[in-house]
């Protein structure tokens, strides 16, 4: 494949998950401004990102009559109607039509996504770990972050301020101080919230509805601000914690250290989570998805200790206690019922 075929891959591709990605729901401001920025760089971007919602969209119509993207699919066998054959190109080289490359670009990112993630994440980020692996990140500033599993950050340090963003997962936070030659803040932005340091060390999580703040030393202030809501603040000193979702900040908590940052040392431990939750974490460990088939039994409550390494152990022991079934759908879901 020459280098333009290989670019335009490429831009497919980009395209591909960001189609996705809005297809899986609202994005946050910070995805809208990477969005439009990737869309103004070029004409081609936004070509091929008006071909992939198209594609999008005719997925949506295949899960409900098959028969709609007949015509674009060309696969080993004809689908409802007969199937288009691939174009004709010069030098006898046949290529899909755009519709059906696209679909199956959709596809691979959809699968992509539960294998490895949200697939917008992985194109913003600067760092990044697969599902169970950890790192250790260095900044230019010589504060540090350690990244949970299945964690993306992306960095954007300016003369004025010193922004971490954080895409999805969890990261534990140990910020240089403003002191000498270092007069920028340090702060974590993860979805409507900002999270500044005012000491040292703290944890930002982001769970499936709501983003939690969690502050091991000295104090945190967390700030909220956008379209939803009010602007809010709450400062946090050590061993406190606060989530906050679009609709605002909750109330400061008192929590348990040693049970918050348990993930550090290879530890999950659950004391009456809802099953909803845990499942969220478990699936940080693994590749693939648990999905919990039965919405009811997403609020019901989870206590444990589980090691990391095993997470296929700790859903086993979960769904024996709780006396709900599983079944895998390999290689990409588990099914809880």
């Amino acid at each position: 494949m020459n280098e333009p075929e290989d670019r335009q891959e490429e831009i497919d591709k980009v395209a591909a998950a960001w189609a996705a990605r809005l297809g899986g729901g609202r994005l946050s401001d910070a995805e809208r401004r990477a969005l439009d920025r990737w869309l103004g760089e070029s004409p081609a971007h936004a070509a091929a990102f008006d071909e992939a919602q198209s594609a999008w969209r005719k997925m949506g119509e295949l899960r409900a009559a098959p028969g709609a993207l007949a015509e674009d699919i060309v696969a080993g066998q004809t689908v409802g109607r007969a199937a288009r054959p691939p174009v004709q190109r010069a030098g006898g080289r046949r290529i899909w039509p755009p519709a059906a490359a696209l679909a199956a670009c959709l596809l691979l990112v959809a699968m992509g996504a539960v294998w490895l993630g949200d697939p917008v994440a992985l194109l913003m980020a600067d760092h990044r770990t697969a599902p169970g692996a950890h790192q250790r990140v260095a900044l230019s500033d010589g504060s540090s972050v350690e990244l949970g599993p299945a964690s993306a950050i992306a960095l954007h340090f300016t003369d004025d301020e010193r922004r971490v963003e954080l895409l999805s997962g969890q990261a534990y936070f140990v910020a240089a101080p403003m002191n000498g030659s270092e007069r920028r803040p340090f702060v974590v932005e993860a979805e409507n919230g900002v999270s500044r340091a005012l000491g040292t060390r703290f944890m930002v999580e982001r769970l499936a509805d709501t983003v939690e703040v969690v502050v091991v030393e000295h104090d945190v202030e967390v700030a909220l601000s956008g379209a939803d809501v009010e602007p809010q603040s709450a400062v946090l000193s050590g061993g406190r914690a606060v989530r906050y979702a679009a609709a605002g900040l909750q109330a400061v908590r008192r929590v348990d250290l040693e049970r918050a940052m348990a993930w550090r040392r290879g530890r999950l431990i659950f004391d009456r989570r809802p099953l909803g939750e845990v499942v969220a974490e478990l699936n940080r460990y693994r590749h693939g998805r648990i999905v919990i088939a039965d919405p009811s039994l997403a609020s019901r409550t989870v206590s444990g200790v589980f090691d990391t390494v095993d997470p296929e152990a700790a859903l086993a022991t979960i769904a024996r206690d709780l006396r709900i079934r599983s079944a895998a759908l390999p290689p990409l879901v588990t099914l809880l019922y």
